[in-house]
């Protein structure tokens, strides 16, 4: 659907043992859009990240001071 900047592609997708081919949504560079399960994941590792960072930085200066 080039006069929308949309592409459908296919591609490989493994939840546990199952993989299968699936359809997906791409833009103009071929660049695939993500699932919303693959943002969740994201944004959900970037949590992590963030904590660990505060907790190192806890260790090594004690609590954040209020606001």
């Amino acid at each position: 659907m080039p006069e929308i900047g949309l592409g459908i592609g296919r591609s490989q997708y493994v939840s546990g043992n199952i993989q299968r081919q699936v359809l997906y949504w791409y833009n103009q560079q071929g660049k695939r859009y993500q699932t919303s399960e693959e943002v969740e994941q994201q944004t959900r590792q970037q949590l992590e990240l963030v904590q660990q960072q505060l907790e190192r930085y806890r260790q090594q200066f004690g609590d954040l001071p209020e606001a």
